[in-house]
């Protein structure tokens, strides 16, 4: 009997059954091989919180700061978070919880960079409120480098703010968060990937340079914290900026021994406007600096000072309850600086920092505008000389 051929499928059927089952152990085998990498994947993604304490994060341009408990039940951070406080104040405004150009400094490798900042209510005056921040990454600024409150209107309750940092190149690099001039904030901590390292930010200016003075010096009313007239001169001079403007001062000798316990390199002294359109005796005015001055001087007796007469106003500024001329002040400003014989107290003229322009000034016309503050930021820095030289 012939012998029976097998068909001829078969052996399609068999190499078919072997290709499947190679496939399947490759399958396998791959899979083995990535989960190691998915669970990488998953790590890189994880996210810590660095509190406000870490020793990896540092402070500066601030008059004073601590530690403080935080007991919001829906807090994201550690228990306790940074509060900055200037001490000096205005009855019933708070802007001693402003801190003008404080600097919060880290340094980090990290892929992922969230801020948590606190908005809370020490800031009272609605008025004169300005929420506008902004960050650093590598000493640079840009444009949408920024944040505020998502409140509208003037009042507004407490807010946590998220600051999302944008992703840089890889490798270490060094971030500022600069606090508005015109809001109390306080700052919880940082959110980064797991991954990340920190290391020591780099220290901050060596020269510490204090602008005192009143709402201009405070920085109202700029749109935001870099186009106040103190900032851009410590931007220009590279040095550290502590501002102690506050709105709506006059003068008085009691801000002297807060000045004098600041180890200052440089000192700019705004102050005389508020006596004018408040209606004070210019005498008074010339009683206060000089006792201010005096008390600078007997604890820091060679420390650069530059008096600044008060700025140009428009002449469509005109206050009721004045009683001279603002040009008197500015001359007992002059006759301070000449009486003194003081080879380290320098007379700075206002009027001439910015143009004499309406355009140049607020509706509320003692204030500069962005525009005024950058001529006039721009004009006080090349009269400023470097400490020791």
């Amino acid at each position: 009997m012939p012998t029976t051929q097998p068909p001829a499928s078969q052996p399609r059927r068999s190499r078919f059954s072997l290709r499947h089952l190679l496939r399947c152990t490759c399958l396998v085998f791959l899979s083995l091989l990535s989960a190691p990498l998915a669970a990488q994947q998953v790590q890189s993604t994880a996210q810590v919180f660095i509190p406000a304490d870490d020793t990896s994060i540092g402070y500066s341009g601030c008059v004073h700061m601590e530690f403080v408990p935080y007991v919001k039940e829906d807090l994201l951070s550690a228990p306790k978070i940074a509060r900055f406080d200037r001490v000096l104040d205005i009855p019933g405004k708070g802007y001693r919880w402003d801190n003008p150009g404080a600097r919060i400094r880290f340094r980090t490798d990290a892929t992922h960079v969230k801020a948590l900042l606190h908005y809370n209510e020490l800031h009272i005056s609605a008025s004169a409120r300005n929420s506008n921040g902004i960050y650093l990454i590598d000493g640079a600024a840009q444009p949408a480098w920024t944040f505020r409150t998502k409140a509208t209107t003037p009042k507004r309750a407490p807010e946590t703010v998220e600051v999302q940092m944008p992703a840089v190149a890889p490798g270490f690099h060094d971030y500022e968060i600069v606090l508005p001039y015109g809001d109390a904030v306080d700052f919880q901590g940082l959110e980064v990937n797991a991954a990340a390292k920190m290391q020591p930010p780099p220290a901050p200016p060596a020269v510490r340079y204090i602008a005192y003075g009143d709402s201009v010096t405070h920085g109202f009313t700029a749109s935001a914290i870099d186009k106040t007239y103190p900032y851009l001169v410590a931007q220009k001079r590279g040095w550290q900026l502590i501002n102690l403007g506050l709105g709506g001062r006059a003068s008085n000798v009691v801000d002297a021994h807060i000045l004098k316990t600041l180890k200052a390199d440089v000192i700019t002294v705004l102050m005389g406007v508020n006596d004018w359109q408040g209606g004070g005796p210019v005498e008074r005015y010339r009683k206060n600096m000089t006792g201010f001055f005096d008390a600078i001087r007997a604890v820091q007796p060679t420390v650069p000072i530059y008096f600044i007469t008060t700025l140009w106003v428009p002449p469509s500024w005109s206050p009721k309850t004045a009683i001279a001329d603002l040009e008197a002040y500015r001359q007992v400003a002059r006759e301070i600086v000449l009486a003194r014989q003081d080879p380290n107290l320098h007379l700075i003229e206002g009027p001439d920092l910015i143009d004499h322009d309406p355009k140049l000034f607020d509706a509320v016309a003692v204030h500069p505008n962005d525009q005024g503050f950058a001529q006039m930021g721009e004009r006080l820095a090349k009269q400023l000389q470097q400490p020791g030289k």
